[in-house]
């Protein structure tokens, strides 16, 4: 017995043992690239990672705001972006669980004022991007007022609810009204007392908190700090990097909300669309994996959670360099005893401005960069000026947009190709269709393939153009008899 008990502590002892030094390894691996990434000016934020459910890193990397005189430390508060949508999209769950309302209610029922397409509008709109409300006019809006009055006076939708999909905050701004009208308090009041205090989320804020000594400042790379933003919308979760661990564990382990309502905040119009919680892998039916990202002028963060392994990555930094995904993936490499690339500075964040100034001195800067640091920068990376372009069809400026597509061909034909189908994509979900069409013709013209007709087909099918949309869809067909979604579309059209 003795010698079976001894046994029993020894291998318990290696067991013990190797955890700890595998949890020593990973720990001096993060922090070694979170410190290169500083140092390359890439990082400047807080870091928290779980592996197994136990804290294996948890550290700071550079200052609260442009001055550089105050460092991060762990109660440092973050705006952290569209990852605060989730709060208000599970507190609807909250509320249904509760039976104070379902999902298929439409907004009229909630007496909001709102002229009579609040009729056709469910919550399940809202909660998915496909209610047709536009987009927020932020340059002429200045407060929730403001917002109440253009939805009050808003006579048609962007398309019928449940059509389309269209990333627009209105939908958050209506959600929280409606929390209100159910639970009889501000949605403000709603989040402390029955969200943040019974999660213990002590050390979060909500909007921006100037006087709060804990609230960073967010600055550029030129050591610039944002300007006081003025409050436009408010109800916006800023929490500690801890305060974010504990709720994005507790819902991930249905402590919140069931794992129903969990799941069904996870349902998105498509795959290329955002749900209520970001973006959530599925495997049998049973969620994998959970990832949400937020940005708002220069904060960003990055939410990550395993739940086959029970590992969680949460990044948080108050200078955005557009890379926090990219040290992720390292991180997650790290954790999987993988190799891993430390990432370089981002060209879209350095070109952007001369680029929505002049175009061309855009480009010929872009050209200058590529010249004279090329190992600074990543110019590898199709998705950087896929989102100058993106960003320059968002300011109406196509023929730009357009310029910068044709760059990013000629710079990476091999893979150019993905960018221009995410886009033509993203813009048709956007119902941006012109814009769309334009993506799509650019994408036959350098890559045709079955997909590219296919994709263009769908674009001149949402235009009404349903003659063009035939015969792309039948070139389709010609490249590839098993294009599913063109024999779809044309069995569609067929019936029409």
């Amino acid at each position: 017995m003795q010698k079976l008990s001894f046994l029993s502590f020894f291998i318990f002892y290696v067991l013990f043992t190797l955890q700890v030094q595998g949890q020593t390894k990973y720990k001096s691996q993060i922090d070694s690239l979170l410190g290169v990434c500083y140092q390359r000016g890439i990082f400047n934020g807080n870091a928290l990672i779980l592996n197994q459910g136990q804290v294996i890193y948890s550290g700071s990397k550079g200052f609260t705001d442009g001055s550089k005189t105050h460092e991060l430390n762990k109660k440092s508060v973050f705006d952290i972006g569209s990852i605060s949508k989730e709060f208000n999209a599970v507190a609807i769950m909250m509320l249904k669980e509760k039976g104070l309302l379902t999902l298929d209610d439409k907004i009229s029922k909630y007496e909001l004022g709102f002229p009579d397409w609040s009729n056709k509008v469910t919550i399940k709109n809202l909660l998915q991007y496909t209610s047709g409300l536009p987009l927020i006019d932020w340059e002429n809006t200045h407060g929730d007022n403001d917002i109440y009055q253009n939805l009050k006076y808003l006579k048609i939708l962007e398309f019928e609810p449940g059509k389309g999909y269209l990333y627009s905050n209105n939908n958050i701004f209506v959600q929280r009204l409606i929390i209100e009208k159910v639970v009889g308090k501000s949605f403000n009041e709603y989040l402390i007392e029955d969200i943040l205090e019974p999660l213990n989320m002590n050390n979060s804020v909500i909007d921006h908190q100037y006087a709060n000594s804990n609230f960073v400042r967010g600055f550029n790379s030129n050591g610039v700090n944002d300007h006081e933003l003025e409050l436009k919308m408010s109800g916006w979760v800023c929490p500690s990097i801890g305060d974010l661990e504990i709720w994005t564990t507790k819902l991930m382990s249905y402590k919140i909300i069931s794992k129903e309502s969990l799941y069904s905040l996870f349902e998105a119009y498509s795959d290329e669309s955002q749900s209520a919680l970001g973006n959530g892998k599925f495997k049998n039916g049973e969620l994998i994996s959970y990832e949400h990202h937020g940005s708002s002028m220069n904060y960003e963060s990055i939410v990550n959670f395993n739940l086959i392994d029970n590992s969680s990555i949460i990044l948080m930094t108050n200078s955005k360099s557009l890379k926090i995904g990219e040290i992720r993936e390292a991180i997650t490499q790290i954790l999987n005893d993988k190799d891993f690339y430390i990432p370089q500075k981002s060209v879209y964040l350095t070109i952007r401005e001369k680029t929505y100034n002049d175009v061309d001195k855009g480009i010929a800067y872009y050209n200058s960069l590529k010249e004279s640091d090329f190992s600074t920068y990543n110019f590898s990376d199709k998705w950087e000026l896929a989102r100058l372009s993106y960003k320059l069809f968002e300011m109406d400026k196509n023929k730009d947009a357009h310029k910068i597509l044709k760059l990013l061909v000629s710079e990476l034909p091999s893979e150019s190709e993905e960018a221009l189908q995410f886009l033509g994509s993203r813009m048709l979900n956007e119902n941006q269709v012109g814009k769309a069409i334009s993506i799509y013709k650019l994408m036959v013209s350098k890559f045709p393939s079955d997909k590219s007709y296919s994709g263009l087909g769908d674009a001149f099918f949402k235009n009404k153009e349903i003659k063009e949309a035939l015969n792309n869809y039948n070139k389709s067909l010609e490249i590839n008899p098993d294009n599913e979604n063109s024999k779809k579309m044309i069995s569609k059209i067929e019936k029409m």
